[in-house]
């Protein structure tokens, strides 16, 4: 059977090894100076007593009148007290260190998942959401939406009227299109003056009507800037696909791309479907280029 002496001074070794043990930990989790100060002050009271007791061993007499009224006191319980004050009070900080951690974690996953410019999904975050949407297209039998964005001469933005201007006009038009489609659409900076928008349950019979209303809308908001007002247009590309499996998703974008380098070619500023092309001979992707 344990005695009462027993189990208290097991207690009391338990609380004094917790407070050593939680000062590095405290520490290291960026706790309050005040968390510190309380563990030490308990820690110190603690050892008074053992403290006395060696001295008075070693001076081989009687302590100090002063010295021996401290030993009257209850200073180890208060020590032992202190210390538990002063665990309560690292364990506060260390869950506000911990939900400090996970925000910051959270704002690192955001700001990773999107395009620091434009606001939008980063191209490697529309990636992975289009992964499970085509998984959710293939499962339910429906098609997706793909429209692909440039702008047109947006080499001659950045020319005229220097790259912070260019900038603007990217996280305006970005604005723009991300105000217009629905929060389940996805919209995303693909590269450089370049978005893809990926419509789930797209209409087979509006979506040439939700890109030409973009079109117009592009066209006929200018960026502000300071104290200048820069017009630009884009092209467009769209294809409704069935996703039936991770290479027709690539092969839907590719279509779009295409139809989008037929809008380049035909003159810019406009709205072109895959539909309308595929009969057509198709120039290479790298003579369109030439004409971006």
């Amino acid at each position: 059977m344990l005695t009462t002496e027993l189990i208290t001074g097991l207690v009391r070794f338990v609380i004094f090894a917790a407070g050593l043990t939680a000062i590095p930990i405290v520490y290291r989790s960026g706790g309050r100076w005040r968390t510190y100060v309380i563990i030490l002050c308990g820690l110190v009271s603690v050892s008074v007593p053992a403290g006395l007791q060696i001295l008075q061993y070693l001076s081989n007499g009687p302590l100090p009148p002063a010295l021996a009224a401290i030993s009257q006191f209850h200073v180890e319980e208060a020590g032992y007290a202190t210390i538990l004050v002063g665990l309560l009070a690292g364990l506060r900080d260390l869950r506000g260190s911990t939900d400090a951690l996970r925000q910051d974690n959270v704002t690192l996953k955001q700001l990773a998942s999107t395009d620091f410019l434009t606001g939008l999904l980063s191209r490697r975050q529309a990636e992975l959401l289009l992964e499970h949407g085509a998984a959710r297209a293939r499962r339910s039998g429906s098609p997706l939406g793909f429209i692909m964005i440039d702008l047109d001469h947006f080499k001659k933005v950045n020319d005229t009227y220097g790259h912070q201007a260019g900038d603007a006009v990217l996280a305006h038009i970005g604005k723009l299109i991300k105000n217009r489609l629905r929060n389940s659409d996805i919209v995303a900076r693909y590269g450089g003056e370049e978005f893809l928008v990926v419509i789930l349950d797209p209409n087979p019979e509006t979506i040439m009507t939700v890109a030409e209303n973009l079109r117009a809308l592009i066209e006929q908001n200018p960026t502000a800037h300071r104290n200048l007002t820069i017009p630009v247009c884009a092209s467009f590309g769209v294809v409704i696909s069935h996703v039936d499996s991770e290479d027709s998703v690539r092969e839907a974008i590719s279509k779009a791309d295409k139809a989008l380098y037929a809008a380049k070619s035909q003159g810019r500023n406009q709205v072109v479907g895959w539909d309308a092309i595929s009969s057509q001979p198709q120039e290479s992707a790298a003579v369109l280029a030439q004409k971006n």
